[in-house]
C-alpha cells in the first residue's frame, strides 16, 4: 500500500479521514500532529490516531518555531487581514505544510493528506505551501472526495465505524485554537442578527465581568520582537503564555466580525488574541516613537498587502519575502519599553521610551517660545508653505 502523510488534529474530521484514507483509498497513513499551542494532550491524539487506523504517528512541538518565524513577522509587519484579525491560524498553515513536506520526503511518501472543508481557507494555505515546497508531491483532500456532505453524517460515520473522536466534536461550533489566538464559526454565528454566545470564547473573559481596577504590563522589545514582561526576560512562549493570560483576564483581544473568504464569501467569525492584542498595541507605540514620519507611513500601506498574503496561502511568494526584508530593515532601532493598559477589553498603550526615540521634548516644548528652533527656522517654513498655498489660490478657486 502507499503511504500518505495526513495533518492531523485529532478532531472528527481528521479522524475520520484516516478511516476513510485507509479503508476507501487504501492507503498507509502516517498522521502528523504539530503542536502550536492548540491546548490539547498530544499523547492522547496520537493514541487517537493509532486507534483509528494510523500505521504511524508523528508529534512534534513547533510552537517556538511558530512565534518566532511566523508570529514575530506578522507582529512587525503590523499584519492584520481587512486591518482586524491577527491570522492566528493562516499563520500556522504554512508551518504545518512545511513540517508535513519534510516529514514525506523523509519517509519516502509522495502524498500529503488534510482534511480542510471544500468551502474554506486552509485548503488554499496548505496546498499553495506544499506546491511551492514540493510541487512533486500530490495533494489528497478527502473532504473533496468523499460523500458526506455535513459534520452530521461524518459524525455518524465515525460511530459506525467505532472510532474514538474528540468530545468537542459535539461541539455547534467549529474551531482553531494555538497561542497566537483562537478562532470560532458556526453555531449561532451563522445568523449575523445574533450577539455570538458566551461559549464562543474560550480565551477571554467577558469584559463585563472584568476586573474593575486596570492592569498595567510593560512590554520590552528588542529589534521589533517582543523580549521582557514587566522587565523579566521571556523566552517566546513563556511571553505569549503570560500575555494571553493577562489580556484574557481582562477581556482584551475580542472581535466579532465578517471578513471575506478566499471563495468570495462573507463568513462570519469570532477571534480571540489577547497576546497578538497586547503585542500589536506595544509595538505599533514604539514605531510611532522611533521611526521617521515616511517610513511610517509607507510602513502602514504594505501591512495590508502582507496580511492578504499571508491570508490567501502565499507565505511562500516573492512579495512576502521581499515585505519581509523591507519589514526587517525598519526594525533595527525598534527597541524600547512600552506600557499598555488593559481594562475590560481595551489595551492601550500609555507610554513608552526607546533609547533610540526621535521624539524631542525640547523641540515641541511651549514652555518656552521657540523651544529649540534655531531662530526665523518656523518663519522660513511658513513662508514656503504659504507660497503653495498662494500659487494655487492664483490658478484655482479654493473650496470650502
Amino acid at each position: 500500500m502507499d503511504k500518505v502523510v495526513l495533518a492531523y488534529s485529532g478532531g472528527l474530521e481528521t479522524t475520520a479521514a484516516i478511516h476513510w484514507l485507509k479503508h476507501t483509498r487504501h492507503l498507509n497513513v502516517i498522521a502528523l500532529a504539530v503542536n502550536v499551542g492548540q491546548g490539547s494532550d498530544l499523547d492522547v491524539v496520537a493514541e487517537r490516531a493509532l486507534a483509528a487506523g494510523a500505521a504511524g504517528v508523528h508529534v512534534v512541538d513547533l510552537r517556538r518555531t511558530f512565534l518566532k518565524k511566523f508570529c514575530w513577522k506578522a507582529l512587525k509587519a503590523a499584519a492584520k487581514y481587512e486591518d482586524r484579525y491577527f491570522m492566528s491560524a493562516a499563520l500556522s498553515r504554512p508551518l504545518i505544510a512545511t513540517e508535513a513536506v519534510r516529514l514525506a520526503q523523509d519517509e519516502g511518501v509522495k502524498m500529503i493528506a488534510h482534511a480542510a472543508p471544500p468551502r474554506g481557507n486552509d485548503q488554499f494555505r496548505l496546498e499553495c505551501s506544499v506546491a511551492a515546497l514540493a510541487p512533486d508531491i500530490e495533494i489528497v483532500a478527502p473532504l473533496r472526495e468523499w460523500k458526506m456532505k455535513t459534520r452530521e453524517e461524518v459524525r455518524n460515520y465515525a460511530q459506525k465505524n467505532g472510532l474514538d473522536v474528540d468530545a468537542k466534536s459535539n461541539d455547534q461550533y467549529t474551531r482553531d485554537l494555538n497561542l497566537w489566538g483562537a478562532r470560532c464559526s458556526g453555531g449561532n454565528l451563522r445568523e449575523s442578527h445574533e450577539a455570538a454566545n458566551a461559549d464562543a470564547f474560550v480565551m477571554t473573559r467577558d469584559p463585563l465581568q472584568a476586573p474593575e481596577q486596570y492592569r498595567d504590563v510593560t512590554v520590552s522589545f528588542i529589534k521589533g520582537e517582543p523580549a521582557k514582561v514587566d522587565g523579566e526576560r521571556l523566552e517566546s512562549i513563556e511571553l505569549v503564555e503570560k500575555l494571553n493570560a493577562l489580556g484574557g483576564e481582562h477581556g482584551v483581544g475580542r472581535l466579532e466580525t465578517i471578513e471575506h473568504s478566499l471563495m468570495g464569501f462573507k463568513i462570519r467569525e469570532v477571534y480571540e488574541a489577547p497576546a497578538a492584542t497586547i503585542l500589536h498595541c506595544a509595538h505599533d507605540a514604539l514605531e510611532r516613537l522611533v521611526l521617521d514620519k515616511d517610513t511610517l507611513i509607507f510602513k502602514r500601506t504594505t501591512a495590508p498587502v502582507y496580511a492578504s498574503a499571508v491570508y490567501q496561502g502565499a507565505w511562500f511568494s516573492t512579495l512576502r519575502e521581499g515585505l519581509d526584508a523591507f519589514v526587517q530593515t525598519t526594525q533595527e532601532y525598534v527597541t524600547g519599553d512600552i506600557t499598555v493598559r488593559l481594562y475590560k477589553g481595551s489595551a492601550t498603550a500609555i507610554s513608552g521610551d526607546s533609547e533610540f526615540s526621535t521624539y524631542d521634548r525640547e523641540a515641541v516644548s511651549f514652555d518656552k517660545l521657540g523651544g529649540s528652533l534655531p531662530k526665523g527656522a518656523a518663519e522660513g517654513m511658513l513662508t514656503i508653505h504659504r507660497m503653495l498655498q498662494l500659487n494655487r489660490s492664483f490658478k484655482q478657486r479654493p473650496r470650502l
